[in-house]
């Protein structure tokens, strides 16, 4: 993971810091080649907090110890990544094409900022959970419904079991049918959304392994989380709900979706040949 991959990762869990943990974090994106210089005890007193805040911190952005946090922000200088940014503002004089430069270089962003925050023994886990589920359910809302109902236009073609719904009513009565032999994959951005999380927490009181995708680390969500993939993503003022989180989100998804069809590829093809048959007998031939 590069210096600015941390940054953004930061950013994700900096909402449910504490007040003393946001400090040293504000410090570190501030200055993250001088925080890479310091030792703890120097970085105690530049923030006021203590060397036990600190070492939390690091280790609830995936670090071992702040040394770890330290060696990974030296990878990159400061400098570098100011010339860099991850996200771009987008300007009201700038022409249609830099816009369109400026949403791609985002939308690619998102993605490699994404990508090193996920672990082989999370995706191991999660496909474990998703293979020997009786039934997958897929459950979001607003935006996030539209990455629920890729993964469920996708997973049909497995010989999975998925279940979608847009309504919420229907995913909630969805959502109270599932038991410990299921499982789910829940997708909300801020991670706090109140619907979509009581629909999670119904989940786990039927013991769904419960697979979440946020944009947001330490959220009410990802701590119910069985198995939690974080989608980086950084809003700006022109695209207030971060929408290109949705990019990163849907390829989570689709990865699950493809390791999920190597895993069972026996039963899969049979299923894929299935769907695609008959999706060709709706095609008008040339």
């Amino acid at each position: 993971m590069m210096a600015q991959e941390t940054i953004s990762l930061i950013k994700a869990y900096y909402p449910n810091l504490s007040e003393k943990e946001k400090d040293v974090a504000d410090f570190i994106m501030q200055s993250p080649q001088k925080a890479s210089q310091l030792t703890i005890q120097q970085l105690s007193g530049a923030t006021g907090a203590s060397t036990a805040t600190i070492s939390r911190l690091a280790k609830s952005l995936g670090f071992n110890n702040f040394q770890a946090l330290k060696l990974n922000l030296a990878q990159q200088s400061s400098s570098h990544d100011k010339a860099n940014p991850l996200f771009r503002e987008i300007n009201d004089d700038d022409s249609y094409l830099v816009m369109a430069q400026k949403i791609f270089a985002s939308n690619s962003a998102a993605l490699k900022a994404t990508l090193p925050l996920l672990s082989d023994a999370s995706l191991q886990q999660a496909v474990e959970y998703i293979v020997h589920s009786h039934e997958l359910g897929l459950y979001g809302l607003g935006a996030s419904a539209i990455v629920a109902e890729d993964g469920y236009h996708k997973f049909l073609r497995t010989n999975l079991n998925p279940v979608f719904s847009n309504d919420f009513h229907m995913q909630l009565m969805s959502a109270a049918r599932l038991s410990a032999k299921d499982a789910a994959i829940v997708i909300s951005h801020t991670g706090r959304d109140r619907d979509t999380l009581e629909i999670a927490k119904l989940l786990k009181k039927h013991n769904v392994p419960l697979i979440v995708i946020t944009s947001f680390g330490n959220s009410p969500m990802a701590k119910i989380a069985d198995v939690c993939f974080l989608s980086i993503a950084e809003e700006t003022s022109y695209r207030a709900e971060a929408l290109h989180a949705l990019i990163a989100q849907i390829s989570l998804m689709d990865s699950l979706f493809m390791m999920s069809a190597v895993k069972t590829s026996d039963q899969t093809e049979k299923v894929f040949q299935q769907v695609h048959e008959a999706i060709n007998k709706t095609r008008i031939e040339h």
